[in-house]
């Protein structure tokens, strides 16, 4: 990098990411919206991934040239695995990138962005989308260590730079040891319109048993890292105290963990206090956050946590963990921020259920606020854009750019 800047007239960048089929749900979503409004800031913008059909339909975008191959059988059951997408991403990064913006961690594409950068010598950013963190880490490790040996290893330290969505995650790429650049640049968000409701009756035609409650709303994907089992076992403690409040799990399941969860459910004498309702999308969707009293995400570990900001664009006071990088739910009076385990949990439940409808209306208004202040794709996309004209053309670093100090 020069010590003096060059604005770079068009830049050409390829967003790769494993997949954006819409069961998928977190990156798929972020990273097409991302490459989506870098269009709108002189970004000639590309993203590659592979289309696992059995996840549904991939995520639309406009102004976005989408490179997508369908996933084979091996790459379904091998992370991922598909030498002709190797061989696709060389041949693309050869014309016609300037810079490789690899998201998320231990899949073969990730392998396929770094050797596309590195053999064709353009500058490779790497999101590591939480996979880093901690619990993620230790979560298969023995899948990981293998992957790490192989590839993973090599491809951190191939990035030119880092993009993280949290200072929790800018600590635990500091802590492996890795000196590149950091962006801390959090994820955007769509922010509705107040003029645009969703009827509560959408949901409830599908499960009558919403009707007449109120609804303490988890949306995300149905699996351990999420704390769900911890959830449910705190919610079996109130359901008698607050008679009028009900249980919504959505979200998509990938790795059969909905199974074990209603099972517990039974055991506990709580199916009619809670509905799992699968992946909500559309219309389905946008009516569980118009009309939820509360969102609850017990978290063991998220980089971001894109439900939490969701939830806050609707109006809708948030419950999470310190395993999410939302210790802002504190500083705007939008919701709790709580350890944990199930106790802080239990409490700030109670204490969210306790509350007027109006108390947590205005709660909800104050984290509509937050998000439009500091979550827009558009101020995101100008942000990530400063770091690709900065790596390419030199000069200060953006005021989001982190450097190494020893």
């Amino acid at each position: 990098m020069s010590t003096n800047a060059t604005l770079v007239d068009q830049i050409s960048v390829c967003q790769v990411v494993a997949s954006i089929n819409e069961n998928v749900g977190g990156p798929a979503y972020s990273v097409t919206n991302l490459a989506q409004a870098l269009y709108q800031h002189n970004i000639n913008s590309h993203l590659f991934t592979l289309d696992y059909q059995c996840h549904g339909k991939q995520i639309l975008t406009t102004e976005v040239q989408v490179h997508s191959q369908k996933a084979s059988k091996v790459a379904k059951y091998f992370r991922g695995f598909q030498p002709q997408a190797s061989n696709y991403l060389f041949n693309l990064a050869a014309k016609d990138l300037d810079i490789i913006h690899n998201h998320g961690l231990w899949m073969f594409p990730n392998l396929y962005a770094r050797q596309a950068a590195v053999i064709n010598k353009i500058n490779l950013v790497i999101s590591p989308r939480g996979m880093l963190e901690p619990w993620s880490l230790n979560n298969s490790w023995y899948k990981k260590w293998l992957a790490w040996i192989l590839y993973e290893k090599e491809n951190l330290n191939c990035a030119t730079a880092f993009h993280a969505t949290s200072a929790e995650e800018v600590n635990s790429i500091r802590k492996l040891g890795y000196r590149q650049p950091i962006a801390l640049i959090p994820n955007g968000i769509n922010i509705p319109s107040l003029e645009e409701e969703f009827s509560r009756q959408i949901l409830i035609d599908i499960f009558p048993k919403l009707a007449d409650k109120k609804w303490l709303l988890f949306l995300s994907r149905v699996h351990p890292k999420k704390g769900l089992n911890h959830l449910i076992d705190v919610w079996q403690s109130l359901v008698n105290q607050f008679p009028d409040w009900h249980l919504i799990i959505a979200g998509p399941d990938l790795i059969g963990y909905q199974e074990k969860l209603e099972l517990q459910v039974e055991q506990l004498n709580l199916k009619k206090k809670v509905t799992f309702t699968g992946m909500l999308s559309g219309q389905h969707k946008f009516s569980a956050l118009s009309n939820a009293d509360v969102f609850v995400l017990p978290t063991h570990s998220e980089n971001f946590g894109i439900a939490v900001a969701e939830s806050l664009a609707y109006g809708v006071p948030v419950i999470t963990t310190k395993g999410a990088p939302w210790e802002d739910l504190q500083h705007y009076g939008c919701g709790w921020w709580i350890e944990d385990n199930q106790q802080a949990l239990k409490v700030a439940l109670v204490d969210a259920m306790q509350m007027s409808e109006r108390q947590r209306q205005v709660m909800g208004l104050k984290g509509r606020d937050l998000v439009q202040a500091k979550y827009s794709w558009n101020s995101i996309a100008q942000e990530m854009a400063n770091v690709y004209q900065w790596i390419l053309g030199g000069g200060e670093p953006p005021t989001c750019v982190q450097l190494y100090n020893s």
